[in-house]
């Protein structure tokens, strides 16, 4: 299952059944001074886990049959996108530069990505790059540039906006139209991809992503995009990011 449409249309079914939008990406990643460093992609369902737990708490006479039908069609989707989502040691291995590749794949908290550590930027992005094109059927080259005092996220590889392009897909197969894109925008509208910078060993002066909110002493980075709120995309959002660092 190498597009990423295919592997979110699990979410989506989901979702349908929960009646929540739940659906959280988080990507973090640390830069040291020498410029190695660790990697992560998290996707966190967990709120929705937390409404299928309540709705089986519920549910009662003759209405528990139904809802545990529909929880074993949701366990078994979250369970194939887990394994496609965590699944990347075997993409990984042998990389250049890349070392302690662990996969997480947890259905009782529906929390499903992989780590990694990196030996230097170059080694990150052909990491990213194996993933993009094994996981997601889409072509990245360079995504991040580090030099000790400045640091680029530039705007490819945006996964963001390639799952609410799944996800509006997804959907648009069964609702089709205008319809199902506003059903996405209501159902997804507090989905978020947060981008989490570190620099442990440097600290950060300023950067030109307006969503960059500083913590940590200014030595992280915090970028918070919601791919379906309206409000949110009329200022235009991206993941491009640099930021001068001393």
């Amino acid at each position: 299952m190498k597009n990423l449409k295919n592997l979110f249309v699990a979410a989506l079914t989901l979702v349908s059944l929960t009646l929540t939008s739940c659906l959280h990406i988080i990507e973090e990643v640390t830069f040291k001074d020498k410029g190695n460093g660790s990697y992560s992609m998290t996707l966190d369902m967990s709120e929705v886990k937390g409404m299928m737990d309540m709705m089986k708490g519920m549910s009662g006479g003759d209405s528990t049959a139904v809802v545990s039908e529909e929880d074993a069609g949701a366990d078994n989707s979250m369970s194939q996108m887990g394994e496609q989502l965590s699944s990347v040691a075997s993409s990984l291995k042998g990389v250049d530069g890349i070392t302690n590749v662990v996969e997480v794949n947890d259905t009782a908290t529906l929390k499903f990505g992989y780590t990694f550590d990196f030996a230097d930027a170059a080694a990150l992005n052909r990491a990213l790059k194996i993933i993009n094109k094994d996981k997601y059927d889409s072509k990245t080259d360079e995504i991040f540039k580090f030099t000790g005092k400045n640091f680029e996220r530039v705007a490819s590889g945006d996964l963001g906006e390639e799952i609410k392009k799944a996800l509006s897909e997804g959907g648009g197969e069964e609702e089709g139209g205008e319809e199902s894109m506003e059903m996405m925008k209501m159902m997804f509208a507090d989905m978020s991809y947060t981008q989490v910078y570190h620099f442990p060993d440097r600290e950060i002066k300023k950067s030109d992503n307006s969503l960059a909110q500083l913590s940590d002493n200014n030595h992280t980075m915090t970028i918070v995009i919601k791919p379906f709120d309206e409000e949110q995309q009329k200022q235009k959002p991206t993941v491009a990011a640099t930021a001068k660092l001393k």
